[in-house]
């Protein structure tokens, strides 16, 4: 692990207010830093997490949890079993450059149509806000063949897919007793042969822990440096988001953030990209109060708050502190230009 509380050589100053930053280095972050970056758009990447390499991956579920697990402080508030229970509980996530991608187990399967029309499978279920998505299969297919020719999807576009083990031997087995036609081992982000830069699956099992065969698709191995080489795009690890800035006109200017040494920062940005996971991005987006914005960004309906009474773990740090709020004010200041170029 780079273990320097030191940032990287910049390569875009803090005061480039042409850069687009994007919190978080993930599924999410650490692709659109590529797709932008391919484009001609210069982008910073602020990543809580530090910045591994294929070196400190190992094939041990307790090594690789030490090294990816988020164990900062978190604080509950509520009255759910969960609250009561364990109040100081550490949200289980992956903290380093890649993000999630680093320990995601890769599988791909594509949302059945009853997946998406949930409401209409299912009726309405009291407690619950449910509908159904407002897109369907065929409207998603486009994208979904995108997504599965960038990332090597097993069993898509030609690509075989992986065989199977003693586990899926037998269960496969079960289900066809059981009437199942169709029993398949499922689509995988990890290749089943040499693919773009990437080695064939050793199915050594340790998909979770940073894949040392190098044949899982992750942002880590694929995206970031892709958009590195482009000479448009600056990663800085072990930089944690406190909150984002805008001008009087409501529209985002910068992004403060702590580097590993506890130091404070603040990198200018013609538009920023929020690309945490369902616990820090309503943390920074409620953290990023202003006058103008009072219970937070993108807050203009409550929805950052959770209606049951029960507060998402939020992070507080000695910059920062947790932000409830009853109700949002419209959101205007992360509005993107129709194009970046």
């Amino acid at each position: 692990m780079n273990t320097d509380d030191q940032l990287a050589a910049a390569t875009f100053e803090e005061d480039d207010d042409s850069v687009v930053v994007i919190v978080g280095s993930g599924a999410g972050g650490g692709t659109l830093a590529n797709e932008l970056a391919q484009r001609g758009v210069d982008v910073v990447v602020l990543e809580a997490g530090p910045r591994f390499t294929a070196e400190d991956f190992e094939n041990d579920e307790y090594a690789m949890t030490a090294k990816f697990e988020w164990d900062d402080p978190r604080v509950f508030e509520g009255t759910t079993e969960a609250v009561a229970g364990w109040p100081d509980t550490p949200a289980s996530m992956c903290k380093g450059v890649g993000g999630t991608t680093l320990h995601w187990a890769a599988m791909c399967p594509r949302f059945l149509d009853f997946e998406l029309r949930t409401r209409s499978a299912y009726g309405p279920i009291e407690g619950a806000d449910i509908i159904d998505w407002p897109l369907g299969p065929e409207e998603l297919a486009p994208y979904y063949d995108r997504a599965e020719d960038k990332m090597g999807v097993s069993g898509t576009h030609g690509m075989p897919r992986h065989r199977g083990n003693n586990n899926y031997r037998v269960i496969a087995a079960g289900a066809r007793r059981l009437g199942y036609a169709q029993v398949d081992a499922n689509n995988m982000a990890i290749n089943v042969v040499p693919r773009d830069g990437r080695n064939a699956c050793d199915q050594i099992g340790f998909c979770m822990q940073g894949c040392t065969s190098g044949a899982k698709w992750s942002t880590f191995n694929v995206e970031i440096p892709k958009a590195e080489a482009t000479g448009r795009c600056e990663v800085r690890p072990q930089c944690m988001a406190l909150k984002i800035e805008h001008d009087d006109s409501g529209r985002v200017s910068g992004v403060v953030y702590g580097d590993f040494g506890g130091a404070q920062h603040r990198q200018a940005a013609r538009a920023v990209c929020v690309a945490g996971n369902a616990i820090e991005t309503p943390r920074l987006l409620l953290n990023s109060a202003s006058p103008a914005f009072p219970d937070g960004l993108a807050n203009a309906e409550g929805a950052n708050n959770n209606s049951g009474g029960e507060k998402p773990c939020m992070r507080k740090s000695k910059s920062s502190k947790a932000i409830a709020a009853p109700r949002r004010q419209s959101l205007q200041s992360l509005e993107f230009p129709r194009t970046l170029r």
